[in-house]
């Protein structure tokens, strides 16, 4: 084990921390919130360069860039982020500024999102449910489209086939000229994901999947203003792979849209950004693929949101904002509900000098069917040094329940309070020329979490505002360039304790650790990627885990010119037997050939 760590190393070119962010390719962040008014927690973001190296799915790609641990059921089967020992549901996923967790059960599968599909990726670790709204307890990703007004025109295409007869196609289409700019995009992967498995079944059975994905985004700038409409359709089929050959087959249908127009308009000391979006998410459960029998569920999200900033002095600014969001469901075991939210806040930024400066905010989300807290965050930055920077921050986040938790036929609670969490970071960022450093503490104290309990008053099972958990831990990040050859490493503490029970959440391992490289010699590339994930409790009582695991990648590719690079990858080099889900096994070694063509 020593000797395959010592030659896989480190990966390429990763930023973090806003203070000194190193884009191989400027993304621009298009949300407010994130350019104004977080510099008191770190941010990573990653670059279309990295982006390109990995496979098709966001998960894939967070799993070994990020200090985020992922629950898989499976390769493309569902998968579940926990940031800094939470849960799904307590992770906001944005796009382009808006929360698309699922009104359903609060979570985002991340199988199910294509990274190629995004100009960008910006991922929150901590608190942010002032910006964010529900579920910014853990963390927010962020997916983010660019507008670039470059006048130029240009085709890019992905095409990819691999191991266990997969495929992926990404097509992205950019024009611009003058102040008019066009994207257009369509993504899509498959596969019949039969690989060998390690028990009685010998194979995943019952696991295949594809996923679509259409973009069409537009934007137009008259003088200090710029229109922009974005879309986004989702759609696709997945088996679910079986643990016990007598299991019925199972088979998942989703159809997902997003439809957004945006006002913005910068000018003077003034900028303003106004929002009207339309969220659309269904789905069709098939208990058995084979019987003529489904379930099917759907929700309807109408979104109003409005940002102005007024900038009082060259140091000093204040903002306000405000959203809306009405949503309506129904399906075979939700009766036809709705509810309405408002939210508003104000957030106020003084820098006292170059090397001090502060934020502070408050948020207030009114609702028409549970009571939401008056939450607040406050946050500091100090330069000490030209190359070390100390951040702090501490807020108040919450998550409301969901159509699930309020309105499900034979056991939601419309009872149910908001859970809400009080946090402290505490973060240092290093930077020695190329090299860099950054650490971060944490504390999270989560109170009325909601959890699934049997009724007293019936057979069924009924959610209640029960659990109390409190999470802490560290992460340390390092990054260093040397010419061509790019490392970081990225390691992670958590623990994640029921205040209850005084027993560790289940699937929140102590310890992660990354140890990636990439080297660039002239049309020639290779990376690794190297993941050791700690074992992991699978039952409330503690008395059951899953064992540690390691898992590498590695990749070579060659450029032949400006049009055309190739691309071959393999997965769990090593063949390692492992899970991350109990009787859940993940594929062995594996392999994908990809070729990019740039017109």
């Amino acid at each position: 084990m020593k000797n395959k760590i010592i030659f896989l190393a480190f990966i390429s070119s990763y930023t973090f921390g806003q203070q000194d962010s190193i884009l191989l390719q400027e993304v621009v962040v298009n949300d407010p919130f994130l350019k104004n008014h977080y510099n008191s927690q770190s941010q990573i973001q990653l670059t279309d360069s990295i982006i390109a190296k990995n496979n098709a799915t966001l998960s894939n790609l967070l799993q070994f860039e990020t200090p985020v641990y992922f629950k898989e059921n499976g390769l493309g089967m569902v998968s579940s982020p926990s940031f800094r020992g939470t849960t799904a549901s307590q992770t906001a996923v944005m796009w382009n500024g808006l929360n698309i967790n699922s009104s359903i059960n609060g979570q985002t599968d991340f199988s199910t999102i294509n990274a190629k599909s995004y100009d960008g990726i910006l991922i929150k670790p901590g608190g942010g449910s002032i910006a964010y709204g529900t579920g910014a307890i853990g963390g927010s990703i962020h997916l983010l489209d660019q507008l670039n007004y470059d006048n130029i025109s240009q085709h890019n295409i992905d095409i990819g086939y691999g191991s266990f007869s997969s495929y992926q196609t990404n097509y992205r289409f950019h024009y611009a000229k003058d102040n008019l700019v066009t994207n257009i995009g369509y993504a899509r992967f498959q596969s019949d994901n039969d690989y060998k498995i390690d028990n009685y079944l010998h194979k995943n059975r019952n696991g295949k999947y594809y996923f679509n994905t259409i973009d069409a985004n537009v934007g137009f700038k008259i003088k200090a203003h710029e229109l922009r409409f974005l879309s986004q359709f989702n759609f696709g089929k997945r088996e679910f792979s079986l643990t016990d050959i007598y299991e019925s087959p199972t088979m998942y249908e989703n159809k997902d849209y997003r439809i957004m127009g945006q006002w913005i308009y910068n000018k003077s000391r003034w900028n303003s950004d106004f929002k009207l979006a339309y969220l659309h998410e269904s789905n069709l459960y098939f208990p058995n693929r084979y019987v003529n029998n489904t379930q099917d569920l759907e929700v309807n999200n109408w979104i109003a949101k409005y940002y102005l900033k007024y900038k009082i002095s060259d140091n000093q600014s204040i903002s306000g904002f405000s959203e809306n969001i009405y949503s309506k469901g129904n399906g075979t075991n939700i009766s036809t509900s709705d509810r309405n939210t408002f939210g508003f806040g104000v957030i106020y930024n003084h820098k006292i000098s170059n090397q001090l400066r502060y934020e502070a905010s408050l948020r207030q989300d009114l609702s028409s069917v549970y009571n939401v807290p008056l939450i607040y965050a406050v946050g500091a930055t100090y330069l000490p040094l030209d190359f070390y920077t100390i951040r702090f921050n501490f807020s108040k986040n919450y998550r409301v329940p969901t159509f699930n938790d309020l309105f499900w036929e034979t056991g939601g609670n419309p009872d149910l309070k908001a859970e809400n969490a009080l946090q402290f970071e505490l973060g240092n960022d290093f930077k020695f020329g190329e090299f860099h450093l950054q650490t971060n503490v944490f504390y999270n104290d989560i109170k009325d979490m909601i959890q699934w309990i049997p009724s007293s008053e019936s057979s069924f099972w009924k959610p209640i505002n029960q659990n109390h958990v409190k999470t802490y831990g560290a992460e340390v990040i390092g990054k260093y360039t040397w010419n061509q050859l790019n490392f970081r490493g990225v390691y992670s503490y958590t623990e994640s304790i029921n205040q209850i029970t005084k027993n560790t959440l289940i699937y929140i391992p102590r310890h992660q650790f990354h140890i990636n490289a990439n080297y660039n010699l002239k049309k020639w590339n290779i990376y690794s990627q190297n993941r050791w994930v700690d074992k992991v409790y699978t039952q409330t009582d503690n008395n059951k885990s899953i064992p540690s695991y390691w898992t590498s990648n590695i990749g070579l590719g060659y450029k032949f010119n400006s049009i055309l690079r190739t691309q071959l990858t393999v997965n769990n080099i090593f063949n390692h037997a492992y899970q991350s889900v109990e009787n859940r096994y993940m594929p062995g070694i594996n392999y994908q050939l990809s070729i990019n063509i740039k017109l």
